[in-house]
């Protein structure tokens, strides 16, 4: 196996010192073949431009998005101009048809707690949407998801050579978002970690979004969407997003064309973890005005305890990152341990551009075509770059069947893979506990005790929480021997590792004429592996090592054809396409899909099973692959016992349905052939989740264990 040394060299130094921020080189695109050349038609511009990230420093844009980014002098026309004013109170809502267009650069951080004088309490409870009348306590009960929401047919933004992005701050304390929302909730009726449960969503359809401008900074989407009609996204700029600079469920006729993705977020200073932590702040405040305690440890704890506790660790967060951009190591060592993120990019799955069926994309890879496939994708001529991940694979206890989650959906976390070290629990299993799994369980408790009873605003119907951790928890001499499941983030989603352009579950596609270059992910090897061990090998001899022994006893496997025991944590791919097919009927050529003229270079991860150019997994047909360059390493040729593939069909069916030709490929094709689902049969799918749509359930983990 062919791995890059010295990024191999910094991964494991920096799993066991877990304070690695970064080394330029390492993700410096390498030298390669020249690619064919491009002819485009419309004579771009080079145009410099300066990242905000400090890991890159200045780069050299060709993509025509750029032409006019910054020239914000030009006015383009007619349209109702939107100021920062307009979003300085909150989210503002498009409900009427129109032309609108930016008429200076926002900035979304509505109400933002001064640093100097505000409480611990009045910072973590920040940018609360439910204390204003105006805003939809259903829609709006995860917070301000959005800095602009888009609920109303016939809508065209223009960015008008101006950015709108999330503010640092609110991107900090509120980590789901979109900068733009096209529909009046971020999740389909029953979906998502708030289960949203009453009113009908409102998608945009007829939507368009023009550039030149930015859409920047978000803690996860530049755009997101569900079951959106008709959506045009061009010339636009995308930047410092975490997950996805546009993610679209169940849309019907898109287009994303001549974009550019200078780079992804790198200055992110926290983990999952910290979201979780957030997003508990409202149940254990309820508990507070009720005058709740519980034993802990054998101590009976209070819930105004656990409460200001928690709040206290978030505003050292807060305050700690808004000053200087990371957690006091020496300071809150605490927090740090619980929270920082030693990468300084998104701990989970991310991509550029995301298509995908009815529902959230949390489960795996998709197998079959559904009901509710989205239908007539372009997308074509954009510039990818310098997307940076990794995935931060957080083993789940399993207790008595049953992944032990809390209200929101956030695994109740046991051990640290950074470290190798428990979290809130000894080395005698003992319960030890932390602000945040203290929260975790005293709201599992109080929500079994009928105190916090499910509304609007307080969910509870994703706890899974049993008396076992809680029965745990509560005695000092308990201890615990949980089952741990891997392959799942810090919410249990399936691990799919990185993936530039993913289309899900599509009929009638194009993916043609896109430059993907520099994609890099920093994960470290499945956790419990051998090689994941072997780096915490030198610590096991040191004084008060508390290094932890355990196994992952089963895998988180949603609906992928991956095989079961298969961690994608370090996986990375360019384009993948699964359980996608053509616009027509007509088998060959007639109205194909096609993956055409793209150019791939410069893919990176120390520790991946594979290293794909482009994947076609699934019961996918009817897909044309030609013109295509993929030299994923100069390093790397034809070994097929290397993790590099150019091209790879994971074929179920005949071989006329995907048809290869005229491709320039400097690594292997592979053609996996099975018989059937290395899953495994129907019956093993179904006793893990129950449909293969997990969204009708609210996504994993609220479906099942």
């Amino acid at each position: 196996m062919y791995v890059n040394g010295s990024l191999l060299s910094i991964l494991t130094a920096s799993l066991l010192s877990y304070d690695f921020i970064g080394d330029p080189s390492v993700f410096a695109a390498p030298g390669s073949p020249s690619p064919p050349a491009k002819n485009k038609s419309d004579g771009i511009n080079d145009v410099s431009f300066s990242s905000s990230s400090s890991l890159f420093g200045n780069t050299v844009r060709s993509s025509k998005a750029n032409k006019k980014a910054g020239d914000n002098g030009n006015d383009s026309g007619g349209g109702k101009c939107l100021y920062q004013s307009d979003f300085d109170h909150g989210t503002h809502i498009i409900s009427e048809s129109g032309v609108y267009k930016l008429c200076e650069d926002i900035s979304f951080a509505p109400n933002k707690p001064n640093l100097d004088t505000a409480s611990d309490e009045e910072i973590a409870n920040a940018f609360d949407p439910c204390i204003q009348d105006e805003y939809n306590v259903n829609e709006f009960s995860l917070g301000f998801f959005a800095a602009l929401v888009v609920s109303a047919p016939d809508v065209t933004l223009n960015l008008n050579g101006y950015t709108i992005q999330q503010d640092a701050s609110h991107a900090l304390l509120q980590r789901f978002f979109a900068v733009i929302e096209l529909a009046s909730a971020p999740f389909i009726a029953g979906a998502g970690p708030a289960q949203f449960v009453s009113d009908k969503l409102v998608p945009a359809t007829n939507f368009k979004l023009q550039g030149p401008g930015v859409v920047g900074r978000s803690s996860h989407h530049g755009i997101h969407g569900n079951d959106n009609v008709n959506v045009m996204i061009s010339n636009v700029v995308f930047r410092d997003f975490e997950v996805a600079a546009v993610s679209l469920n169940n849309v019907e006729g898109l287009d994303i064309v001549d974009c550019d993705v200078p780079h992804n977020r790198h200055d992110l200073p926290v983990l999952g973890q910290f979201g979780i932590a957030r997003q508990i702040v409202p149940f254990i405040k309820a508990l507070k005005s009720s005058s709740y305690s519980m034993p802990l440890r054998g101590e009976e704890t209070t819930a105004t305890e656990v409460y200001n506790a928690l709040i206290s660790s978030i505003a050292n967060v807060y305050r700690d990152v808004m000053t200087t951009g990371f957690i006091d190591e020496y300071a809150h060592r605490d927090e740090y341990k619980l929270f920082n993120n030693p990468h300084r990019v998104v701990d989970g799955p991310c991509y550029a551009f995301l298509v995908h069926g009815k529902g959230p994309a949390v489960g795996g890879i998709g197998f079959n075509q559904t009901s509710n496939m989205s239908t007539n994708v372009n997308i074509a001529n954009n510039v990818i770059e310098n997307v940076v991940c990794f995935t931060n694979e957080v083993p789940a206890s399993v207790i008595d069947g049953a992944v032990q989650n809390d209200a929101r959906g956030g695994i109740v976390q046991l051990i640290n893979t950074f470290t190798n070290e428990f979290i809130a629990m000894d080395n005698e299993r003992h319960y030890i506990g932390n602000v945040v799994t203290d929260a975790q369980i005293m709201v599992a408790k109080a929500i079994r005790d009928g105190v916090i009873e499910g509304n609007n605003i307080l969910q509870t119907g994703a706890n899974t929480i049993g008396t076992g951790m809680i029965d745990w928890a509560m005695n000092p001499l308990s201890v615990l021997d949980p089952h741990f499941r891997c392959n799942g983030d810090s919410m249990h989603h399936v691990i799919k590792g990185s993936i530039m352009i993913r289309v899900d579950d599509t009929r009638g596609f194009t993916i043609n004429d896109n430059t993907i270059n520099t994609a890099s992910i920093l994960s470290g090897p499945p956790s419990s592996s051998e090689e994941y061990f072997s780096l915490f090998e030198s610590k096991k001899s040191l004084p008060n090592s508390n290094q932890a022994s355990w196994t992952c006893e089963s895998y988180h496997l949603g609906a992928s054809i991956e095989d079961g025991t298969e961690q994608q944590l370090a996986n990375v791919r360019g384009i993948s396409v699964a359980a996608v097919s053509s616009l027509g009927t007509k088998k060959g050529k007639a109205g194909a899909s096609t993956i055409s003229d793209n150019v791939l270079t410069g893919f990176e991860s120390a520790y991946a099973n594979v290293i794909v150019g482009i994947d076609i997994q699934g019961l996918s047909e009817g897909v044309i692959v030609s013109g295509n360059y993929v030299n994923l390493d100069e390093n790397a040729g034809l070994e097929r016992n290397d993790q590099f593939i150019a091209c790879r069909v994971r074929e179920f069916a005949s071989d006329n349905n995907v048809i290869r030709s005229n491709n320039q490929f400097v690594q292997e094709e592979r053609w996996e052939e099975f018989e059937e689902r290395r899953l495994g049969t129907k019956r093993t799918l179904s006793e893990n989740h129950p449909p293969v749509n997990e969204w009708e359930y609210g996504g994993c983990p609220y479906g099942r264990a």
